[in-house]
């Protein structure tokens, strides 16, 4: 099929001005709106003792999320792609259920959960208290973002195959070295990719988060909940611009270092080959030599 020029452009320029309208000009608002009274007022804003504590509360979330997912992101990757079992549709859904439950309702099942009257609530007798508490906010972030490292690794890993793991097997790796010196290098760029979503989602969480915390300042308020407090309790609108301003330049840093990551790993991947290549080459070459 011949797609003329004028209609490329016209469905470029549809795309653009959809983004345009939908993500960049929304964007652009929040940063005018944060930094139109000058860098010094955006300053203390974001650097008063709320704001320094939800930051730091968020990013200790995301630190106890990512490593979790991360684990068990690619054990069950490795289920649904690899294994053979009753049950296998069932953990597919699973997977997915983050994706079609709404986030308020995860907040109520943990609270049903492990509030002070749901099925495990006795354990905060003991002293170790769940909802309206980091683990609480930890667990909720956990199911939302469940879905994201599991879903893009699984494809990958179905897309390899098993041959080069059962050389390797054959050759004598054991299980460890199979996955760590082929499994893994093989999955990297979907791990990465699935890595990025994680901690984009957990910077962002909002909805199951609120339900499961107390919301307050310096305890249990993360960026997103500062963001809402600021904007709906305090009618602090500048506040809160600058704290999603704050939240995004996070994201923004965290999806820089990723990028620079996947394209150093790239370029030493690159190097490996062409290495690889002339060793190969040198070892044809003194073959040939000594066949003449």
């Amino acid at each position: 099929m011949i797609v003329s020029r004028w209609t490329r452009l016209t469905l470029r320029s549809i795309a653009l001005i959809y983004l345009a309208v939908l993500l960049v000009v929304p964007v652009a608002l929040i940063f005018w709106r944060s930094f139109e009274h000058g860098l010094t007022q955006f300053w203390e804003s974001i650097t008063t003792p709320a704001a320094i504590s939800a930051l730091q509360l968020t990013l200790l979330i995301v630190v106890i999320v990512l490593p979790l997912n991360v684990i068990f992101g690619i054990i069950t990757a490795l289920a649904l792609a690899r294994g053979r079992f009753r049950g296998k549709a069932a953990l597919q859904a699973v997977v997915d259920l983050p994706f079609a439950v709404s986030p308020v309702v995860v907040g109520v099942a943990l609270i049903a959960l492990w509030g002070v009257n749901g099925w495990f609530g006795g354990i905060e007798s003991l002293g170790f208290r769940i909802i309206f508490g980091l683990p609480g906010m930890v667990l909720a972030t956990i199911f939302v973002t469940l879905p994201f490292v599991v879903r893009e690794v699984e494809p990958v890993l179905r897309e390899i195959g098993t041959e080069q793991e059962e050389a390797a097997a054959t050759l004598g790796a054991t299980g460890w070295q199979t996955f760590t010196r082929v499994t893994l290098p093989a999955i990297r760029w979907g791990l990465t990719y699935g890595i990025i979503l994680t901690i984009a989602r957990a910077l962002g969480e909002f909805g199951a988060v609120t339900m499961v915390s107390s919301n307050f300042p310096g305890v249990s308020q993360t960026l997103t909940l500062l963001v809402n407090s600021r904007y709906t309790d305090d009618y602090n609108e500048y506040g809160a611009y600058a704290a999603a301003t704050l939240l995004m330049i996070v994201a923004i840093a965290v999806l820089v270092v990723m990028t620079l990551i996947e394209r150093r790993a790239k370029n030493r991947l690159t190097e490996a080959s062409e290495e690889t290549m002339k060793a190969v080459s040198a070892q044809r070459a003194a073959a040939d030599n000594e066949r003449n």
